[in-house]
């Protein structure tokens, strides 16, 4: 009677028509995405005219580009664990990539950035500064307002990968180890040794949300090279009218 509840507790709504091909074509598809950070961070530094002919660089330059090369470095990170059947470390990497989303977010909110960026190098927490309305940016204050705003569905990954960071009921043996042979009869088991007990939807399920996490950040980077354009065609018409 009592694995029965449990049963009815753990159901989930998961497409469970995929295959191992399917988890990897996601994995190509994040692979396509860590290229595509290397061809936006090309254009938004040479955005901007110097001297010696290179993109001119700005303070949140070298923000977006810590977050790019930290991106890059989870999504290749997820792939290697996932791939080596490592779940239980793979899937709190895609908190982390949410977080990088966060943080990105962060500094599109305040009504000044280089200070926002010079508060973050001195190493002030995101969560004490303010936005631009005077809300302190925690990480459920980010995520409700992005996910409000830009990236529905983002609130509910940041939830539900939270429970991966911390031991919770996400890690507990009752999802994968109980095994039912019929109705009236079930066994449970229990393995140690470094062995996930996800089932391939069930990867397929944590390599898309991997993927999503990627996009969304790869979609706040690309925003800023039109606010970083936006800067430098400002400066130019100010110094052509100065002349």
């Amino acid at each position: 009677m009592l694995f029965k509840k449990i049963l009815e507790q753990l159901k989930v709504n998961r497409n469970t028509d995929v295959n191992e091909e399917d988890l990897k074509q996601v994995f190509k598809n994040i692979e396509i995405l860590e290229k595509l950070f290397i061809k936006e961070s090309k254009i938004f530094l040479t955005i901007g005219s110097t001297e010696d002919g290179k993109g001119s660089v700005h303070q949140m330059d070298l923000f977006v580009s810590a977050i790019v090369n930290r991106g890059i470095s989870l999504s290749r990170g997820f792939k290697t664990l996932a791939e080596s059947n490592n779940y239980i470390c793979a899937v709190p990497i895609i908190r982390l990539q949410i977080d990088n989303c966060l943080r990105f977010y962060a500094s599109t909110l305040v009504t000044d950035y280089n200070d926002f960026f010079m508060q973050y190098l001195s190493g002030s927490h995101i969560r004490n500064i303010k936005d631009a309305f005077g809300n302190k940016m925690t990480d459920n204050y980010l995520a409700k307002k992005l996910d409000k705003e830009v990236f529905p569905g983002i609130l509910n990954m940041y939830q539900n990968t939270s429970g991966h960071i911390h031991l919770s009921n996400e890690h507990t043996f009752m999802h994968n180890q109980i095994e039912k042979h019929n109705e009236d009869e079930m066994t449970m088991k229990t393995i140690i040794g470094g062995h996930d007990f996800f089932k391939v939807d069930q990867k397929v399920d944590f390599a898309y949300n991997m993927f999503k996490a990627t996009e969304f950040l790869l979609d706040l980077v690309k925003s800023w090279k039109y606010q970083k354009h936006k800067i430098e065609t400002g400066n130019k018409n100010s110094t052509q009218q100065n002349l």
